[in-house]
């Protein structure tokens, strides 16, 4: 019978449980050089030894071993199939192995979506900390202002600043994100620091138009109002709007994670900046949170973020003078 015959007929019976037996003790059995001593070694009797090498070759077709009163000898298919099933054991056992270990060890692919401002001010420089504990774990970040679907996309976690959550997955809070009003030094020299919300009435300011022609913002009492400001640049991107301001373009309202390690100086800092409390959102599926992965990166988020980021310390004390 050819090799390709064997080969064939093995996998069409692979599937067949029993199979995977029969070449262990097919391999026992070469490697012993003898029936009685595989079968000590694999602590079974002789006879259902035999019987096994018998089964195997009647659902391959072919003859394994031809036996002597002193000898096995391994006939042309025999060798054919010790190699092979020598591989494919050896394939089988490191496959079941890894698959065993993803429910202990963090590794493989981690697949990320969120919006373009926090991913490049933040998420690279999280995920460098936490490679350091996890170095099995790779990254494939998408960044997108968009709401990417986890149901139509394949994503393991969805990082989202909202103030209204999803219901439809499970969820954790990482942080609250704040809001402030903030220019750089150099255009509050040039212009003045506002003292008081209605000051910004006669400044540049620069707002994106995706959220609002008018900044609402929240008083001490919890109530909202909005003000009409005189933008004179509008960019629908929180880093364009970052980067204008860097320029000395104006004030501008960005969240106090994107002012982390800037020149950016926040003023009225006594107000909220948004009508709603927003937070930092670990978006995924209920049924895969046990995988390691996206539970310990999960985790690392909240544990290295924190209930006050770093970069909202000191960012929040009202103060007036750049």
């Amino acid at each position: 019978m050819s090799t390709n015959k064997i080969t064939s007929q093995l996998t069409a019976k692979i599937d067949n449980y029993s199979i995977f037996h029969h070449l262990k003790i097919f391999i026992k059995v070469v490697e012993c050089h003898s029936f009685s001593a595989a079968a000590q070694k694999l602590n079974l009797t002789p006879s259902s030894v035999s019987r096994s090498i018998a089964q195997l070759e009647d659902q391959l077709g072919v003859v394994l071993l031809k036996r002597t009163t002193r000898s096995l000898i391994l006939t042309e298919p025999g060798q054919y199939l010790l190699f092979r099933a020598q591989r494919l054991l050896e394939e089988l056992d490191e496959s079941l192995a890894n698959i065993a270990s993803f429910n202990h060890h963090p590794q493989g692919k981690l697949r990320v979506t969120c919006s373009i401002a926090f991913g490049v001010c933040h998420l690279m420089k999280l995920y460098s900390a936490y490679r350091q504990h996890y170095p099995d774990v790779t990254l494939s970040v998408d960044l997108n202002d968009q709401n990417v679907n986890l149901n139509e996309e394949n994503f393991d976690i969805a990082l989202r600043i909202t103030a209204h959550p999803p219901t439809n997955f499970a969820l954790r809070k990482i942080c609250t994100i704040n809001w402030v009003y903030c220019a750089s030094r150099q255009y509050f020299e040039q212009r003045g620091i506002p003292r008081k919300l209605e000051d910004l009435e006669n400044h540049d300011c620069l707002i994106n138009p995706n959220v609002s022609d008018n900044w609402r913002y929240r008083d001490h009492h919890g109530n909202v109002s909005a003000l009409k400001v005189n933008s004179i640049i509008e960019v629908n991107s929180t880093l364009g709007l970052l980067h204008a301001a860097l320029q000395h373009q104006g004030i501008v309202s960005l969240p106090t994670y994107m002012l982390d390690d800037s020149d950016l100086v926040p003023v009225l800092t006594d107000y909220s900046v948004r009508d709603n409390e927003y937070s930092l959102y670990a978006l995924y599926h209920p049924g895969h949170y046990q995988d390691p992965k996206i539970r310990t990166f999960i985790d690392f988020l909240v544990e290295n973020i924190g209930n006050t980021p770093a970069w909202d310390r000191g960012m929040l004390t009202p103060r007036t003078e750049p």
